[in-house]
């Protein structure tokens, strides 16, 4: 028979217990779906997406890779592969899960709020971004918001619901100058919503053989054959 203080300790705990796990409106932070890769030719950018860490594969389309994302707020590095996407979009293949962003479906239009968002070490940085349009300017192109860019860093825009973070509309790919006149107009290039709707569309094998991979850190888990390491 259970003494009356374990009896309320037990129902306390219950309690607590019950509290802890009872707030449904609890949704994980996914205001970083950003990443930083080291390859073996060097580093770059990218986003972590719905469809996987994507990146432009500018230093290296295969072999190993590093990968730091952020879980939540909590700066994370996690060991990889690369392997191909589709189109000009290569994927960092890790173990663990990050923030998934997921990807526009439709075109932009200068309507559309747009934001880079930097890989910093320990945060990120938001940057306003708003499509060139004018002077026969249309397709993926940004005005310069003032600040370099570096290759492979996201453009996103708001979800419609505000707790599901941001939607990826594509990756910086590089800087442009159109000459109009005396005057010149400096111009940033990003792999937008076209890319990516190439790089889906890119056939894969199906189904992929499946596997058991059981890591020094005692997590287990299912992933394709061919991209155990």
């Amino acid at each position: 028979m259970r003494s009356g203080a374990g009896l309320a300790s037990l129902l306390l705990l219950c309690s607590c217990t019950s509290g802890l796990f009872s707030g449904s409106n609890f949704e994980p932070d996914a205001t970083r779906p950003v990443v930083r890769i080291e390859t073996r030719g060097g580093v770059e950018y990218g986003a972590a997406t719905s469809e996987g860490v994507l990146f432009l594969g500018r230093t290296a389309t295969t072999g190993p890779c590093r990968v730091h994302y952020f879980l939540g707020r909590t700066p994370v590095v996690e060991d990889g592969t690369i392997v191909p996407f589709g189109g000009v979009y290569y994927r960092a293949d890790v173990d663990l899960k990050q923030q998934r962003a997921e990807l526009l479906t439709k075109d932009p239009d200068p309507s559309l709020p747009l934001v880079a968002l930097l890989h910093r070490e320990l945060d990120v940085a938001r940057v306003p971004v708003r499509l060139a349009r004018g002077g026969g300017l249309d397709g993926d192109i940004v005005e310069w918001p003032g600040t370099t860019l570096p290759v492979g860093t996201g453009i996103f825009t708001p979800a419609e619901n505000p707790e599901d973070g941001w939607r990826l509309v594509g990756l910086v790919s590089g800087e442009a100058t159109l000459e109009q006149g005396a005057s010149t107009r400096k111009l940033i290039v990003f792999a937008g919503v076209d890319r990516l709707r190439e790089a889906m569309a890119t056939p894969v094998p199906w189904p992929e053989p499946m596997t058991v991979k059981h890591r020094m850190d005692d997590i287990s888990l299912t992933k394709r054959r061919a991209e155990i390491r």
